[in-house]
């Protein structure tokens, strides 16, 4: 399949499922924990279905690194999920584009990466494209849940270098196996903790069948995106033509946002003034165009 297609398609499926975190978050969680377990429901059930196509690898060493990553990732959206509660969908997605600077600067902090003119350029622009989207317009002050999701992008920064380095000493399916293994274990650990093992609990009590499959549907979303992103870096020329054409999210999210908003504000209220859509759409090209220097 083509690893253009792919590239595009991944980040909409995360589009729709950060709309659906968005949603189960008012609707249907106890809190962040809560969030966190359900968002693992369904791990276990990839897993199985994983081996039973590729079967359990031999174990080495450099197993314990897609474990680590599939734990790691669950944990980050913890910090994801507060910046949901506190800001807007779209705007926060757009930020997103933050990871693959973040992603070079660690490279050339730890890893002794050589950064060129056109990179340092890149990040200019980019950090450009960042102000324009992290202020309010009216308040000039940070957006709501920018605190948080820079957290959780510093995290995803680390997990690219950590997937990336990975994938060099096993097979694709080989990683997803135990990543997937990792994200199930994440869920299982939040028992350890009396008073997150009591929201947890809690959740599950009240759990309704549409929590179930809110979750487990936006799970499969997410488990989708996953596949379409590796499935393209392993068949691309290079990572960074993928992780550039997966910028796209910014753009589905603002379509998307405004779409939910106008048919269903009941449950989804983005900012769709025309000043607020403008400034949103001129961030993302920005940031777009500077993650383009930065990686091509």
């Amino acid at each position: 399949m083509n690893w253009i297609f792919l590239s595009l398609l991944g980040p909409l499926f995360w589009t729709a499922s950060n709309f659906i975190d968005k949603y189960v978050l008012g609707k249907h969680s106890k809190g962040i924990f809560d969030f966190l377990f359900f968002s693992t429901i369904t791990s276990w059930l990839f897993f199985v279905i994983i081996l039973l196509f590729n079967g359990l690898p031999v174990f080495s060493i450099y197993h314990l690194i897609p474990i680590a990553t599939g734990i790691i990732l669950i944990y980050s959206y913890g910090f994801y999920a507060k910046a949901l509660e506190q800001g807007e969908t779209s705007a926060l997605v757009i930020l997103f584009k933050l990871i693959p600077v973040v992603t070079l600067i660690l490279g050339f902090i730890f890893l002794g990466q050589t950064l060129s003119k056109n990179e340092l350029w890149g990040f200019a622009i980019v950090f450009i494209g960042t102000l324009i989207v992290s202020f309010e317009k009216t308040e000039r002050k940070l957006i709501k849940g920018f605190g948080m999701i820079i957290i959780a992008i510093l995290l995803w920064s680390i997990l690219t270098l950590m997937i990336d380095y990975g994938l060099t000493k096993m097979t694709f399916w080989d990683y997803f196996v135990f990543d997937t293994l990792g994200s199930g274990l994440a869920g299982l650990a939040l028992f350890i903790i009396p008073k997150i093992r009591k929201e947890v609990l809690t959740g599950i009590k009240t759990a309704k069948i549409n929590k179930y499959l809110w979750y487990t549907g936006n799970n499969i979303f997410d488990f989708a995106g996953q596949m379409c992103a590796k499935g393209a870096l392993a068949i691309a020329p290079s990572a960074a033509l993928v992780v550039v054409v997966n910028q796209a999210q910014s753009f589905y999210a603002i379509i998307i946002g405004a779409l939910l908003t106008v048919f269903i504000p009941s449950s989804f209220k983005e900012n769709i003034k025309a000043d607020a859509l403008i400034k949103k759409i001129i961030g993302a090209v920005i940031m777009f165009f500077g993650v383009y220097l930065l990686l091509v």
